[in-house]
Order: structure tokens, then C-alpha cells, then sequence
């Protein structure tokens, strides 16, 4: 059953505002930050199975979704420092932080630079240094994904049929993924579409990534609990994935305390759409963990 949002709001943190979406009003708070082109709703699936009994909260990043957007000022150090002026705003105390892909660089620099602002930490294919050396080789699914940002499209039907043609989304779509990209897009009066994300930032992101973001120099200070959930599956080839198998085991090397999971048969974007129930199941056990 897909949970309505116990609040769908917008929050002045810093000298930004933020729109955030809290799933549930009870138990251990949770806090998730999502990837590079995405929006708070892509934490929907995962809403479902935590929400119960956890408040479970998304945000839109600066220059995503229905927050803010400048015109400069993204990287990971600026996403993580807008991410504990939202936790102020919203008067949490040492929640759970889950980061995927972008989210989890954010979640992890978070994790050393802010250790008393969190309990515990799950950073979902994401963390490691990037599997490429320089934009030429950015894998075409990242290139596709911030290339649709930008570009206007008939309608909200031809939106999603091109969606659905990529290898790694069509197979698996489900009514997530539509709650996800309906919330991804602006309605214009002609009846197209647009994304709401802010292409010159995704862009500033992904060049932070690629020319300054050092995150193997991050993982021996994570000072708390850490779980790491690692898509296995390629998306365009079977070696095209943000996280290497390499990386991904020197990531559970120098955490101290972590749990590490490999999900052989999940890419990059099905281990957060539901397609699976193991990431909310290993996520749920890791929280309510003593």
C-alpha cells in the first residue's frame, strides 16, 4: 500500500527554502538524501515498508524538486552543510541518515564533518570513487539521466515512454516509479513537460564529483553504525556501475563498525524503487538494531 505523506511542506533552513515530505509520525527519525537528477519521492517504496513505525523524511536537495534553486553553490560540502540547517529546521536530534548515489557522498562527508548530528548511517551505491577518470567516460546512463534535464517534452506520456525504453528502468517499472517522475516534472500550460531540476547544478555536482571529492579519505572517520547496500547489477553493460565490486570492499575495509550487502540482481536505480524487498528489510533490522 503507497503511504500518504504525513506532511508534503516546505521549510526555510538557512537562506534557502526546502520542500519536505515526512512519511510516518512516530518512533526513530530517519533522514534521507537522494541522487544528482532526483527528488524526495524516490524514498517512496522504501516510505512504505519503514513508515509504520519510523519518521521517515525526504528532501529536496537546493536546486531539485520544490526547494530553491540558485544559480551557483553545489557541491558536497554545500548539500551537507544545507542538510544540518534542515535537521535544525526541523528539530531532529541524531536521526538515521540514508543516502543513495550523489545522497550517500553527501550522507558520508555528513557522517565526518557533522558525527554528532547523526546515530547511524546507510549509504546505498554510493561513497566510493567514481569509476571514471574524466567526462569523456561517464557512463551513458548518468550522461542520459542529467540529459533530460533542460529539455521540454510533448507530454507527461512521451516523458515516461522514454523512460521506459532505458534497459535498466522499463523491465522493472511500477507505480513508484510513476509517483517518482510525476514528481519530477513541471506542467506547462501547452500541457508538456520539464524536469524541475536545475541542469547547471547537477552539473556543478557531478564536476565536484569528478575533480575534488576524495571519499576513500572520509571512511576511516565514520565514528557511527554504518550500512552499506551495494547494487551489483550494470545498467547499460554488466560493468557500468557508480559503485566497483573493488571499491566497494575497500569501503567495507576502512569503516570501522559496518554491515556490507551485495544485491547481485539491483542496479543503481532498482534498489530503491521496491523492486526488491531486501534493502527496507537489511535498512529496517540495521535501525532498530540496539
Amino acid at each position: 500500500m503507497v503511504l500518504s505523506p504525513a506532511r508534503d511542506d516546505r521549510i526555510s533552513a538557512g537562506s534557502l527554502n526546502f520542500h519536505y515530505v515526512q512519511w510516518g509520525e512516530h518512533g526513530q527519525p530517519i533522514v534521507c538524501v537522494h541522487g544528482i537528477t532526483a527528488n524526495a519521492f524516490c524514498f517512496q517504496a522504501l516510505a512504505d515498508e519503514l513508515a509504520r513505525d519510523h519518521r521517515f523524511i525526504a528532501y529536496d536537495l537546493r536546486g531539485r524538486g520544490d526547494s530553491d534553486k540558485p544559480d551557483h553553490g553545489y557541491s558536497v560540502p554545500i548539500h551537507a552543510a544545507d542538510l544540518a540547517e534542515v535537521m535544525d529546521a526541523l528539530k531532529l536530534e541524531r536521526p538515521v541518515l540514508v543516502g543513495h548515489s550523489l545522497g550517500a557522498f553527501i550522507s558520508l562527508y555528513f557522517a565526518t564533518h557533522y558525527p554528532d548530528k547523526l546515530s547511524k548511517l546507510v549509504l546505498i551505491d554510493g561513497g566510493t570513487p567514481l569509476a571514471w577518470k574524466s567526462p569523456d567516460e561517464r557512463p551513458g546512463w548518468l550522461t542520459g539521466s542529467i540529459g533530460r534535464l533542460g529539455t521540454p517534452l510533448p507530454s507527461f506520456d512521451e516523458y515516461t515512454q522514454r523512460l521506459k525504453a532505458a534497459p535498466f528502468l522499463g523491465p522493472y517499472w511500477t507505480h513508484y516509479l510513476d509517483i517518482y517522475f510525476e514528481h519530477d516534472v513541471r506542467f506547462q500550460n501547452d500541457g508538456s513537460v520539464i524536469s524541475k531540476s536545475r541542469r547547471e547544478g547537477a552539473f556543478e555536482d557531478l564536476l565536484y564529483l569528478e575533480e575534488e571529492n576524495e571519499p576513500q579519505q572520509q571512511w576511516a572517520k565514520v565514528q557511527v553504525p554504518t550500512l552499506l547496500l551495494h547494487a551489483g547489477q550494470g545498467l547499460f553493460s554488466d560493468d557500468d556501475q557508480l559503485v566497483t565490486e573493488e571499491y566497494a570492499l575497500a569501503l567495507q575495509r576502512d569503516i570501522k563498525d559496518n554491515k556490507y550487502v551485495k544485491f547481485p540482481a539491483l542496479n543503481h536505480y532498482t534498489i530503491i524503487f521496491g523492486i526488491d524487498s531486501g534493502p527496507a528489510r537489511e535498512i529496517r533490522s540495521f535501525v532498530d538494531k540496539e
